[in-house]
């Protein structure tokens, strides 16, 4: 009866763990920042030319700081997400991503990594902090060709040869063993930490060298690399013939790396159902990508193997960044989740091979094979997620956890919201947190009842403030600067300052507040507008937004959010500062002004 009562006692414990050992993971793509959380906008925003492209575009110009009628920003994206722009450093947006990929029984995400002090190592070890309280794990997929390229360079002038740059990457494969690949949130296969291996930095000569100044801890079993492999392959007859071997694949393979699909392979070119892209591929088409994996990997009986994974992804659309700046358009369709459900179905069918999936990819927007919920798409991609994964682990499926980690962040924000206007909303943040781990333990109803009572007692909070809206046309502003076209030229600064009262009600009050204008979008120039800021660092906190004009010679409307974390609102001196070669018009300013009754 003890062994029995014990027994129960480690199952109720352990939840989480996979009755199997498979494990499903998630390529996480970033960082994407937000001027409220970081003063920056990161991959939210892109500017290229694209003049190579045989579809005719010339540019893109993503203006992530504007606001359309909907309330979007204008992201360098095809999807938005449901949860709406984001900071990938704010820890409740690292929340809500954890959560809604455990609620979907992915065990972990591979951020996509290159060496330290990248931006992205940021995000690793803020992704580690949030994990560590939820039982999720956090890899890399290392992109070491960020090291071999100037990057590391202009952080450290002295890594300036592939021989400094393969010594420096000894030294991220040792951090990666003692930060990454050891602790509780290590990604885990069969006893072995796991990375994927993007390239295309080292070669296999300098990445010998790199293992073999590798200090291991003593037990710890070598990590065991996945190894990008997606050559492109060929058209015959419209059908698409995959790459079956290669001699660098072979190489790899001999430094003990394991075959593992990416993305696979566009080679039709455009045509007149696809003409606002230079390559794409059909659904047929990442089936018969995917075979030559299930042939010379999953079925052999090589015992350097160690761990098979196979892959799916959602669909491709990278009309975000045009394969970042290159020029090049290229399309997967989603077929309205069919192509993802297909990949899914064609690992499964040979699962008993198979220690982990992996997934490309949770986050990348801008290049479109997101799986995260979006507007456009739902949370499709995660239903099918948990209903493979499921399968895969020998688990049930439950879908009533998928839609509480989005409830979960916007009640945590509420919360925020609340406590800024004055309010002790202490009680409602232990609460939250409560919910939060309720829905990591899969234990949904009892969260979703706690959930729906903090709803509730938001809403009474929420009833308890005063709201006064005002709107400020040029009249009601002092503008300093140079009148031009109808309008103010802001290529010597442009200055406006608000009247005192309002000054006054801002600084003792919680607000939202947005600038309105036009803005002649002639040539390709950048406008900034700025504020004083208490924040640190101030360079970028100051900055209010940024807008690239793209040459269009038309006038465009702007709405830009004001932050009032980040903006001083000062007597006697102007509030913001427009500067940059472009003319604009129609100023105005909107607040919504809240008091506590």
């Amino acid at each position: 009866m003890r062994k029995l009562l014990l027994f129960l006692l480690v199952s109720i414990a352990l939840p989480a763990l996979a009755q199997n050992g498979k494990k499903v993971y998630a390529d996480f793509h970033g960082v994407r920042y937000t001027r409220q959380h970081d003063g920056k906008l990161g991959r939210w925003e892109m500017y290229a030319n694209t003049e190579k492209s045989s579809t005719g575009r010339k540019s893109l110009c993503y203006n992530a700081d504007l606001i359309d009628s909907e309330g979007r920003h204008e992201i360098a994206a095809v999807a938005y997400p449901q949860v709406g722009m984001q900071s990938n450093l704010d820890p409740d947006y690292i929340e809500y991503q954890i959560l809604s990929a455990k609620a979907a029984k992915i065990d972990g995400f591979f951020i996509e990594w290159g060496f330290k002090p990248h931006e992205n190592d940021i995000l690793l070890r803020e992704m580690q902090k949030v994990a560590a309280k939820y039982d999720f794990e956090i890899g890399v997929n290392w992109c070491d060709g960020w090291l071999y390229y100037d990057w590391i360079t202009k952080l450290y002038p002295e890594i300036n040869t592939r021989e400094a740059k393969t010594e420096y990457m000894a030294k991220c494969y040792q951090y990666l063993v003692d930060s990454v690949f050891t602790g509780p949130t290590a990604p885990m296969v069969k006893g072995m930490p796991v990375f994927y291996h993007f390239g295309p930095g080292a070669k296999v000569d300098e990445y010998k060298k790199v293992l073999s100044l590798a200090k291991l801890p003593q037990g710890m079993k070598q990590p065991v690399a996945l190894r990008r492999w997606a050559d492109w392959g060929k058209l015959e007859n419209d059908k698409y013939i995959p790459v079956t071997r290669s001699d660098e694949m072979d190489a790899w393979k001999e430094v003990g790396e394991i075959p593992t699909a990416w993305l696979p392979a566009r080679v039709r070119t455009r045509d007149q159902a696809h003409a606002e892209w230079d390559n794409y591929a059909t659904q047929d088409d990442v089936i018969e990508f995917m075979k030559p994996f299930r042939d010379s990997i999953w079925h052999s009986n090589n015992p350097a193997y160690t761990i098979k994974s196979g892959f799916a992804m959602p669909g491709m659309d990278n009309r975000g960044c045009a394969g970042w700046g290159r020029g090049h358009f290229y399309y997967i369709p989603r077929n309205n989740g069919e192509t993802y459900q297909s990949m899914w179905k064609f690992c499964m069918a040979e699962k008993d091979s198979l220690d982990m999936m992996f997934i490309a990819s949770w986050s990348d927007y801008t290049e479109g094979h997101e799986i995260e919920p979006t507007i456009e798409n739902g949370d499709r991609e995660l239903r099918t997620t948990l209903k493979y994964a499921a399968e895969f682990k020998g688990e049930q499926a439950d879908e009533r956890g998928l839609t509480l980690p989005l409830m979960l962040f916007r009640l945590r924000k509420e919360a925020r919201f609340l406590e800024k206007t004055k309010m002790d909303v202490s009680g409602c943040h232990r609460s939250l947190d409560k919910a939060a781990l309720l829905i990591s333990q899969g234990r949904y109803p009892v969260a979703i009842g706690l959930l729906s009572q903090i709803e509730n007692d938001v809403k009474t909070a929420k009833s308890a403030l005063t709201v006064e809206m005002m709107r400020l046309r040029e009249s009601d502003m002092k503008i300093q600067g140079k009148r031009k076209s109808g309008g103010y030229s802001a290529e010597e600064t442009l200055s406006i300052s608000l009247p005192k009262e309002l000054v006054s009600k801002l600084q003792m009050n919680n607000y939202v507040g947005y600038l309105y204008f036009e803005y002649l979008d002639k040539g390709n120039e950048s406008l900034f507008i700025r504020s004083s800021t208490l924040r640190e660092p101030k360079e970028p906190f100051k900055i209010v937004s940024r807008i690239r004009t793209d040459n269009t010679g038309e006038w465009k409307s702007a709405k830009v959010e004001l932050y009032k974390d980040n903006i001083v609102n000062g007597f006697n001196m102007p509030t913001f500062y427009l500067k940059g070669n472009v003319v604009v018009r129609n100023l105005s300013l909107g607040y919504t002004i809240y008091t506590v009754k």
